[in-house]
């Protein structure tokens, strides 16, 4: 709220000057009936009520003028906290997204931080105004009649301890409420990202089965919470009717013995009127202050997150043009495992890689083979630090990964993925989103280099064509070249494909092979493959079986000696 303060303390003052003119209304109207209806004094009649319209012109001011401020500071207080979790979300490690979830992550961004920012617009507006209320009526009534007060001491009190157990129960239904609607917003993510699979397998009734029981849990636990929170309200109201009728039994009473005038009669119980209405308001308000409390230990605790920078022991890399001269005098490429252990926990008992060694030389290409589950992504995700290794080291240039800049570290690093993400926008926006600033010819060459120029140039708009969410408008193995060809542009020192040409035919991928060899003969090459034709040509071969390295060589060399290897080798070539 700091960039806002002014807005956010213009908001209450104004609120403070509406709230005036309306505690100033009964008094007015008391003088009215003492004054001028009891005496038939006409002319005092006449201008009370004038006074009266002009303190009522001035609250409305006060009040529009409230509003304006506290909404502007409520919406800038949203969009700076949204903007904030947004980019903390984009440091933290794949560990922490992980274990935080997708579904989870959407709603604090969307859910979380709308209640949050319903909470500032309350604060600076409704808040001010049922306190302001409040304080101002107990004063005075008080002022009118301090016996007719008395009232008031049993009221407060029973009024408070209706508030307090209540917002007590609140607090953590509301957490529960929002952990539910995690559950369905991940349901339903994904079932959209599984549509084509989902309607593929004739599952549809499956999934509006199992969305209708998160769905009827999220319901129950709504549902819950606001009966806890429906008895507030009536609770409140039973205290306040009979605070009203006991005013008004004991202010006859006064009135009748001459104590209290009719006019201050009836403005008493205007006043205690607009107390009990206030403290129904802030009851109210508690119940959403619970609500947004839940929200706010949920978005607290993201930001509070570690970054997957903060375990660096060196200072982040000042420009992008810094980190690219040092990668040009001092990195040559040179990878190393050394007794390299991993599991997702910490625990070495559950390790999915164990005691992995193996050196990678500049320019040299290692293939990376195994069967399914054997820890080949996980393995190659440890090089761009995506997961912390949980015992040994890998090296870079002889230097630990863990003391290298995160910046640094991921513009010595490109990675192709299986899966190719790409984004909605243009083609040639996502060839360039790792170098934006490169030029059109080196965009093109890499995209040369990836196989991917000819299809580009046979779309409509070329490489102004535009790309729906994910790519939807491109085949699988098209995704995959323009995501090589991503990565090529960034020229980086070590190169990761995983798996990237899965979708893609042999003579295409023959060709891609061929041509990194041209483009890429000074970097470090990494390649997971599931096919013997995309490694074979590898300087070195790693077989991986259940996390560990059982056999490496050249391919000639494994076919005699690794089982695994040649089983891999003979059932690919028959079939």
């Amino acid at each position: 709220m700091k960039p806002h303060w002014l807005a956010a303390l213009l908001g209450p003052l104004f609120m403070l000057l509406e709230v005036s003119m309306d505690l100033m209304q009964p008094r007015l109207m008391a003088s009215i009936v003492n004054e001028g209806v009891s005496t038939g004094n006409l002319l005092h009649i006449r201008n009370t009520g004038g006074i009266m319209l002009a303190v009522a012109l001035v609250g409305l001011v006060g009040g529009v003028c409230c509003t304006i401020f506290s909404v502007k500071a409520s919406q800038r207080f949203g969009a700076d906290l949204r903007q904030e979790l947004f980019g903390k979300v984009q440091t933290l490690s794949i560990r922490s997204l992980d274990r935080l979830g997708t579904g989870s992550l959407v709603t604090r961004l969307t859910g979380d931080i709308v209640q949050l920012q319903s909470l500032v617009l309350i604060a600076l507006r409704m808040f001010p105004r049922q306190a302001f209320q409040f304080a101002g009526s107990l004063i005075m009534a008080c002022i009118i009649s301090p016996r007719l007060s008395l009232i008031l001491l049993v009221m407060l009190p029973l009024l408070a301890v209706v508030v307090t157990v209540t917002t007590r129960m609140m607090i953590p239904l509301y957490g529960k409420v929002q952990e539910q609607l995690d559950r369905v917003n991940t349901k339903m993510q994904e079932n959209l990202a599984g549509i084509r699979v989902v309607k593929a397998f004739v599952r549809s009734k499956h999934e509006q089965d199992s969305f209708e029981s998160s769905n009827s849990q999220f319901l129950a636990t709504s549902l819950k919470a606001a009966k806890t929170a429906a008895l507030n309200s009536p609770l409140v109201s039973l205290i306040l009717n009979f605070s009203v009728v006991a005013a008004l039994w004991y202010g006859g009473v006064l009135s009748r013995e001459g104590a209290l005038s009719v006019g201050d009669l009836a403005a008493f119980l205007t006043y205690i009127s607009q107390l009990l209405f206030a403290a129904l308001g802030l009851s109210n308000q508690l119940m959403m202050l619970s609500r947004a409390k839940a929200s706010a230990s949920r978005v607290t605790e993201v930001l509070s997150e570690p970054s997957a920078e903060s375990s660096l022991t060196k200072p982040a890399v000042p420009s992008a043009l810094t980190a690219t001269a040092n990668r040009t005098t001092t990195r040559s490429g040179q990878l190393e495992f050394r007794d390299v252990t991993f599991s997702y926990d910490g625990n070495e008992k559950h390790a999915v890689l164990r005691d992995i060694n193996f050196t990678a030389e500049p320019g040299q290409i290692i293939g990376i083979i195994g069967m399914n589950g054997s820890g080949k992504s996980t393995l190659v995700s440890l090089i761009p630090r995506f997961y912390e290794v949980t015992a040994g080291e890998i090296r870079l240039d002889g230097q630990n990964i863990n003391e290298l800049p995160a910046e640094e570290l991921h513009q010595e690093v490109g990675m192709v993925l299986q899966q190719a993400l790409l984004f909605s926008g243009t083609i040639m926006e996502n060839l360039r989103y790792g170098k934006p600033e490169a030029a059109r010819e080196e965009v093109e060459a890499a995209a040369r280099h990836a196989q991917a120029h000819d299809f580009i140039m046979r779309l409509p708009a070329g490489y102004d064509t535009v790309l729906g969410q994910r790519g939807v408008n491109l085949s699988g193995g098209q995704k995959q070249r323009i995501a090589i060809a991503r990565t090529l542009l960034t020229k980086p020192r070590i190169l990761i494909l995983d798996d990237c040409t899965s979708a893609v035919d042999l003579t295409t991928d023959l060709r891609i092979r061929e041509a990194l060899n041209t483009a890429m003969y000074d970097s470090t090459c990494l390649i997971i493959g599931q096919r013997i034709a995309s490694i074979e040509h590898a300087d070195h071969i790693l077989v991986l079986e259940e996390g560990r390295i059982t056999a490496q060589g050249t391919h000639q060399s494994l076919l005699q000696s690794s089982r695994l290897y040649r089983e891999i080798a003979l059932s690919q070539q028959g079939a």
